[in-house]
């Protein structure tokens, strides 16, 4: 057993835990079942070297630890592989075609795609709730075509899938 077995669980733990597996504060405290309030007072400065009162905080967080498939950490699809995986091209049509399909500007997603990027909330909610129909990738292509399509009729946009969205929903992110 290691030195740190035997000392009591704190939120300098909670909080290590956090950055070694690239979560924000919000995603952290959620997988804890805690508001972000409460997250922040675990693991404050002040507070932070002292024993986690709640023992199923701290034991979730040794089952997190010893087991991390027990974690419900989602890693953030990956835009390119998303990309790929509709079987889309590396061509400026193509790049077009899919900014219209994620309901963003082909500037915004150039820089997703060349530049390394970082997608929105509202993007990796969109690429995962598609991903999590189980679709084929041709499939995933007709039914995001037919949702951006509906969608821009309904938000009076007129065709999207000619002219693509405006900058506006770019903000949202």
């Amino acid at each position: 057993m290691s030195n740190q077995q035997h000392q009591p669980i704190c939120g300098t733990d909670l909080e290590r835990w956090r950055i070694e597996n690239g979560l924000t504060k919000v995603a952290a405290a959620d997988a804890f079942g805690l508001q972000k309030a409460k997250w922040e007072e675990l693991t404050n400065a002040e507070q932070a070297s002292k024993q986690i009162n709640d023992p199923v905080v701290a034991m979730l967080l040794h089952l997190y630890q010893t087991s991390p498939d027990s974690a419900p950490i989602q890693v953030a699809p990956d835009v390119k592989e998303f990309y790929d995986f509709l079987g889309l091209q590396s061509t400026p049509q193509d790049r077009d075609k899919f900014a219209t399909l994620i309901g963003r500007s082909a500037p915004s997603v150039y820089r997703l795609l060349l530049h390394d990027g970082k997608p929105g909330r509202p993007v990796i909610r969109w690429m995962e709730a598609v991903r999590r129909l189980k679709l084929t990738p041709k499939n995933s292509l007709r039914l995001m075509t037919d949702i951006a399509s509906e969608v821009g009729e309904r938000q009076h946009v007129g065709n999207v899938l000619i002219q693509g969205w405006s900058k506006q929903g770019d903000t949202c992110e």
